[in-house]
């Protein structure tokens, strides 16, 4: 039970570091395309 909290902790901190910034760019006037293209070349990951 407690190797599944450790996963799913890893998981949500993986998903913050590749969706908070894009989310962020696109709350800061980011054009929504823009933000698609930055998140697909810098922040998808593997």
């Amino acid at each position: 039970m407690k190797s599944a909290i450790q996963n799913l902790n890893q998981v949500v901190d993986n998903v913050n570091g590749k969706v908070g910034v894009p989310i962020l760019l696109y709350f800061l006037g980011v054009p929504g395309g823009l933000v698609i293209l930055i998140w697909l070349f810098f922040f998808r990951g593997k």
